[in-house]
């Protein structure tokens, strides 16, 4: 039986060979395949992570952007009735504010578009981050949000009373 000197996974060398660099920086296939198995598994981790936190950051941004157009118009004597939003893609926002139809249609109301495009111009500098308003009329009662939800609309606006 000849003198064996075993090196990392178990592989074993007879007296006639020796391991010419250091045992410990041996690695098999099934290493290497581990080792980028964890790596990508940490990848995919950190990767959703920063997605996750940014997509928050979004939304509370866009909870900010919300807030500054329900001001600007209580402002202007517009009374919004509800605010929704819609997220597109964890950097792309779209803000829908309704208000009466009487509040809708007034002359009144036609310097809001010209609000909107004011934020949604200090944005456009941020890759991570795109925002978008719409206007709608709407009843105080019997509006339908399920029709919001199907269109994206998932979150609410919880609005001062």
């Amino acid at each position: 039986m000849e003198n064996t000197d075993v090196i990392n996974g178990g592989i074993q060398t007879p007296d006639t060979w020796e391991v010419s660099v250091d045992k410990n920086s041996i690695y098999t296939n099934d290493d290497v395949i581990d080792a980028y198995l964890r790596g990508k598994a940490d990848g995919v981790k950190a990767n959703h992570n920063l997605f996750v936190d940014k997509l928050n950051e979004n939304i509370k941004k866009s909870a900010s952007f919300t807030k500054r157009m329900i001001t600007f118009l209580n402002q202007i004597k517009i009374n919004p009735i509800s605010a929704h939003l819609k997220i597109n893609a964890y950097n792309d926002f779209v803000i829908l504010v309704t208000m009466s139809e009487d509040e809708f249609i007034s002359e009144n109301f036609l310097v809001s578009y010209d609000f909107a495009s004011t934020i949604e111009e200090e944005v456009m500098s941020d890759e991570y981050y795109n925002v978008m308003f719409m206007f709608s009329d709407r009843e105080k009662e019997g509006f339908n949000t399920s029709l919001l939800a199907a269109d994206g609309f998932f979150l609410d606006y919880k609005m001062k009373k």
